[in-house]
């Protein structure tokens, strides 16, 4: 009994965040039953369910999804190991990121959600390319630290693919769609192996005392 009872105590906090969590989602999810009379049902259940497709629809763009909630997970898990205050907050920043772009993923923010509320999708472009910015200079000395290569091939890969997006939209489908969600797969992939590779390098200089880590 003691032992369930120190444990109580000892996770109180995490069932309190659990349950704020859980609630504010479930929160958001009522108002805007309510707010936009939509079904319930429509705002709960799988996409595929709801509107009768099969279960490998958008097969792709699912595995995209899964690899950006990967990274941000891995980044949160490093930010809870990480002792230096700078990697921290490149990790825990590097995690939001990862959450706003598959956010933007799911949601599909740039394409339909911000449109339709008057902000146009460049300016949206816009916005995450300063976000992007200014979280590259802000850990400029960080960055030079890890294997940015996999890094610079995520972006050249996110950039192919909003070129193909902008400038070859009426070709054929094989462009359309296979080229550019093709290379935007192959970048997520990258900024996952990149995020994972640098949180384990990270853990490893902590471990062994390496300097390529060094506070900053």
């Amino acid at each position: 009994m003691t032992i369930l009872t120190n444990q109580l105590k000892s996770l109180l906090s995490s069932f309190i965040s659990v349950f704020v969590f859980s609630l504010s989602v479930i929160s958001i999810v009522l108002y805007v039953h309510y707010s936009k009379n939509i079904a319930l049902e429509t705002l709960t259940d799988d996409p595929a369910v709801i509107a009768q497709l099969p279960a490998y629809i958008g097969m792709l763009s699912q595995f995209g999804i899964f690899l950006w909630a990967a990274t941000a997970a891995i980044c949160v898990f490093c930010s809870q190991l990480v002792k230096n205050k700078r990697l921290k907050a490149f990790v825990i920043s590097s995690a939001l990121i990862s959450m706003l772009l598959g956010f933007d993923d799911v949601f599909m923010l740039h394409e339909s959600v911000l449109p339709s509320l008057g902000i146009p999708q460049k300016i949206v472009y816009l916005s995450y390319l300063v976000i992007i910015s200014v979280y590259a200079l802000t850990f400029f000395k960080v960055l030079l630290r890890t294997d940015y290569l996999l890094l610079l091939c995520a972006f050249f890969w996110f950039g192919a693919s909003l070129f193909v997006d902008n400038f070859f939209y009426e070709s054929s489908p094989y462009i359309t769609k296979l080229l550019e969600d093709g290379a935007k797969f192959i970048g997520i992939v990258s900024w996952l192996f990149y995020f994972a590779r640098t949180c384990r390098q990270i853990f490893q200089s902590q471990t062994l005392k390496s300097s390529r880590f060094v506070p900053v």
